[in-house]
């Protein structure tokens, strides 16, 4: 009798799985939610036992850290290529501007987790914060290039792109329609909006922050 050929569950050398986890949590993540991600979930993703989860990561709340690690990441990644070729003023900040419009939309769940990150794990885990704020540092080299004071740039910055997060967030949610042939040309207002409004002098409330710092 011909013996039956079993296939074998994938293995993964050291340092393999890790990488495995976070590719099948991001997908989770983006197809079904945040709840959707789950130890064993995940186990049966990558064809592990979940024990092996824990050997990289000591507990839930550590594997979406990582994830939301990931996330800003991959959030980057599409900010850089948007920029890429933009000179650091207006244009780059237009240009990272509809670029975070064009994330969320695409990437909603990703873009609704990674912004929530920040409150949720900054503090315990010190890599989510680094990385949101080298998201952000894509922004101050924008509003630098404008030829603001730079004790100016980074909370300029800050509110440029917390604005705009919270923008899309209401585009996302359908608290605010935007038809989909109009949201380019929308968003690149909003930015200009945004950013001249910004470029005005710092202000008495702003004056007072920064002589207190």
């Amino acid at each position: 009798m011909a013996q039956l050929s079993i296939p074998k569950r994938t293995t993964f050398r050291h340092g393999n799985l890790p990488d495995a986890l976070m590719e099948a949590a991001l997908r989770r993540l983006e197809s079904d939610g945040v709840a959707s991600i789950t130890v064993r979930e995940l186990a049966r993703d990558t064809g592990v036992n979940h024990r092996a989860i824990y050997r990289h990561f000591p507990d839930k709340a550590s594997l979406l850290a990582h994830v939301a690690e990931r996330c800003w990441k991959d959030f980057i990644r599409h900010l850089k290529r948007a920029v890429a070729n933009k000179p650091p003023g207006e244009p780059m900040l237009i240009a990272a501007g509809v670029a975070l419009y064009v994330y969320g939309r695409d990437h909603p769940n990703t873009f609704h987790f990674g912004g929530r990150a920040r409150s949720t794990f900054g503090d315990e885990y010190p890599r989510v914060e680094a990385a949101a704020m080298e998201a952000l540092q894509i922004f101050a080299v924008g509003f630098a290039g404008t030829g603001m004071a730079p004790d100016y740039v980074i909370w300029r910055a800050s509110v440029y792109m917390t604005s705009l997060q919270g923008i899309v967030t209401q585009i996302l949610r359908r608290r605010f329609y935007l038809a989909p042939e109009n949201a380019i040309p929308w968003m690149t207002d909003t930015c200009i909006m945004l950013i001249r409004g910004l470029k005005e002098g710092p202000g008495e409330s702003a004056r007072f922050r920064h002589s207190e710092t």
